[in-house]
């Protein structure tokens, strides 16, 4: 069983290797059959093939620096992570937060399953005009 504390570390591990676009360490956290859903309902890929594929290189192409905003909230082998992040080219970079991205845990440690929960921005023509 996987305790608070290597739950905690595994994802501020997460954080890191987005953050310093770490492939070999982004690529340790996830079990074989993991399920990554980013944003919830919009993107699901299952495999671990895919998580350091597709779900990666977009990483690297937006240059994402995401960070914990406050304490990880961990119940048996699940855990919630509040989260904010940067991202895009450094002349249109884009902030976003909050961010809830919900874990499941192996008795191994790694991630069978991430789903991100955070609001998208509105497409222009569902805007209030002011």
């Amino acid at each position: 069983m996987t305790g608070r504390a290597e739950i905690v570390t595994a994802i501020e591990a997460y954080c890191r290797a987005q953050s310093e676009q770490d492939a070999e360490a982004w690529a340790a956290l996830y079990a074989e059959d993991v399920v990554y859903e980013d944003p919830v309902g919009i993107r699901q890929v299952r495999g671990k093939d895919q998580v350091v594929g597709p779900i990666w290189y977009d990483i690297v192409r937006n240059a994402v620096r995401i960070w914990l905003t406050d304490t990880v909230i961990v119940c048996g082998s699940e855990a919630l992570a509040i989260l904010a992040c940067e991202m895009g080219p450094p002349d249109r970079r884009r902030g976003l937060s909050p961010i809830v991205d919900q874990f499941r845990f192996d008795a191994e440690g790694r991630i069978v399953s991430v789903r991100g929960f955070y609001n998208l921005p509105e497409p222009v023509s569902a805007q209030t005009p002011a």
